[in-house]
Formats: structure tokens, C-alpha cells, sequence
């Protein structure tokens, strides 16, 4: 079993790169983490599929709110029909591949698109935020530095 996320980006990540989870660029999880004994290439290319068929999405960041169990990581609500749909469609792709969410209570109707702020900065209340990339990220990346990685990258583009 190995553990995975899909993020959007605010900018663009690049394949293989590595950060500690609070130093992360800001992003927005599309696809919250989850186990699954499929292989990379496999769920790299079904999220590919998903972003060949979807354009970039423009959405606004909202107020602040703290998430977490304690209540203590300040996070940009994002309210987006787009970014809910998104979750969904990569969510029913994804699943035919046994993914299963580490906390189910964040994904389907429960799940609440937000930026995280990080060391990087935060969303401020009233940005656009220009959704361009789906990258996929190994949380459990092998020997080395130990932090979450950038296994795949995508491009939204729809074809139009």
C-alpha cells in the first residue's frame, strides 16, 4: 500500500520535486490523501486522462478558517462548482484502482476545497487563484530526503 495526493497548484510544480509539508507551495487538494496498491504510472495516467478532459479553472479564495484537529492550521475557503466537480470526477477515475481516503470525511460531499497557508505564504481573502495542473505526490517517497514528491504532472487543457 502506498500513499498518494492530487493538488492544484497556484503554480506550476515541477516532476520530482520534494518538500516538507510546511514548506509546500501553496495549492488546493483536489483529491485528499489516499492508499491504494496501484502503481504510479497507473493513477499518473488516469489523473492525466481526467486533466486532457477539463479546462484550467479560475476560482476566488474566501475567508480564513482553521482546519485541523486542533483547530489550528489557517486555511482560504474556496468555494468553486468547478473545483467540487473536479474532485469528483478524479475521484470516480481513481477509483476503479482500490484508492482508499485516510480520512473519507474530507472527500465526496464533505469535501471542502481551501489553500493551506504554508511558510511560502497564504491566499488572501479575494484572490483569483488560475488552476492550470494537476500533480500527483507521492507522500511516501523512498530512501533520500524523506518528503512528499512530485511523481506526475499534468496540464488542465480540455482541447478547445
Amino acid at each position: 500500500m502506498h500513499r498518494f495526493a492530487v493538488v492544484l497548484p497556484l503554480e506550476p510544480m515541477a516532476l520530482g520535486e520534494r518538500y516538507a509539508v510546511r514548506d509546500w507551495p501553496l495549492h488546493l487538494t483536489v483529491t485528499p490523501v489516499f492508499a491504494t496498491e496501484a502503481t504510479t504510472a497507473m493513477l499518473a495516467a488516469r489523473m492525466g486522462e481526467v486533466a486532457s478532459s477539463h479546462r484550467p479553472l479560475d476560482a476566488v479564495a474566501g475567508p480564513g478558517e482553521l482546519f485541523g484537529p486542533r483547530h489550528d492550521t489557517p486555511v482560504a475557503l474556496v468555494e468553486s462548482a468547478e473545483v467540487r466537480a473536479l474532485h469528483a470526477v478524479l475521484t470516480d477515475a481513481l477509483a476503479p484502482l482500490g484508492i482508499r481516503f485516510d480520512s473519507p470525511h474530507y472527500a465526496g460531499e464533505d469535501f471542502r476545497p481551501h489553500v493551506t497557508a504554508t511558510t511560502r505564504g497564504a491566499a488572501e481573502d479575494g484572490q483569483l487563484l488560475r488552476l492550470a495542473q494537476l500533480a500527483l505526490v507521492d507522500m511516501e517517497p523512498g530512501p533520500g530526503q524523506g518528503r512528499p514528491q512530485v511523481v506526475a504532472v499534468a496540464a488542465l487543457d480540455d482541447g478547445r
